[in-house]
């Protein structure tokens, strides 16, 4: 037994897998598992299902979760400087030394984005890494938010599909996920997808408001919708790592 059951959450140290949440919340329609880093997990589940039932599903998913950290600790940070090429949806990194003692960013209008940095600064430094991932982060959510809103509603709108509200958020897994309210919530990563993949990652959540799981009726669903290219399109999403933190 894993806690009381009056708890809302319960926090355990697993030997393999690091810290476990187990988080009971109202509204919640079905167990969730979210993988939050390689020594960390959430197990979401409704009011009206147990800790041992949760439990249970975290040890039947046991398998995925051991298999989606060793992915997850293969991933190295991207290392920026001078040379680094990186290359957004609209936009280029570009790196300049400057004499003001702080970093500034500039995205310009014929598509760069200027990272300026102090002169003679430690480069390598993880304080000034982290600056530079924000700046990317924060072109990144820019890009999103100009884009994805649109390519959504027009998509749902070509095929007949309803959702609620859109949200964008900065994940490290999932591409992306819909609610049983069907709220979508896209990775603002998928930015850095071709047009073919990003459409991909839209049309499987749309799907997800009319097939909440990964049926046959959403597989068929999700290939009327793509050109009979679902499962081929699915296996190139699951190989994109679009991490860089």
């Amino acid at each position: 037994m894993l806690g009381s059951e009056h708890d809302k959450l319960k926090i355990i140290s697993h030997p393999e897998f690091g810290t476990v949440k187990f988080n009971k919340r109202k509204g919640l329609q079905r167990i969730n598992i979210a993988v939050r880093s390689e020594n960390e997990v959430t197990v979401s589940f409704p009011d009206d299902v147990s800790y041992d039932e949760a439990n249970s599903f975290f040890i039947e998913k046991s398998e995925w979760i051991r298999k989606t950290q060793e992915r997850m600790c293969q991933f190295k940070p991207l290392f920026f400087d001078k040379t680094t090429e990186f290359t957004t949806r609209s936009h280029k990194l570009r790196m300049f030394e400057h004499n003001e003692n702080h970093v500034r960013r500039v995205i310009t209008e014929d598509g760069f984005l200027n990272i300026y940095y102090p002169q003679n600064s430690d480069i390598n430094s993880p304080a000034l890494q982290r600056i530079f991932r924000q700046c990317i982060l924060d072109v990144l959510f820019f890009e999103a938010k100009n884009y994805l809103p649109q390519r959504v509603k027009y998509l749902s709108d070509k095929y007949n599909f309803k959702y609620k509200q859109l949200r964008i958020k900065n994940n490290l897994t999932n591409l992306g996920s819909c609610s049983y309210e069907n709220n979508i919530n896209l990775n603002l990563h998928i930015m850095r997808l071709s047009d073919e993949l990003i459409d991909y990652v839209i049309l499987h959540e749309l799907c997800h408001t009319v097939e909440k799981n990964h049926g046959e009726r959403f597989w068929k669903l999700l290939d009327s919708v793509t050109g009979n290219k679902a499962r081929e399109l699915s296996k190139q999403a699951k190989k994109i790592n679009t991490r860089i933190l």
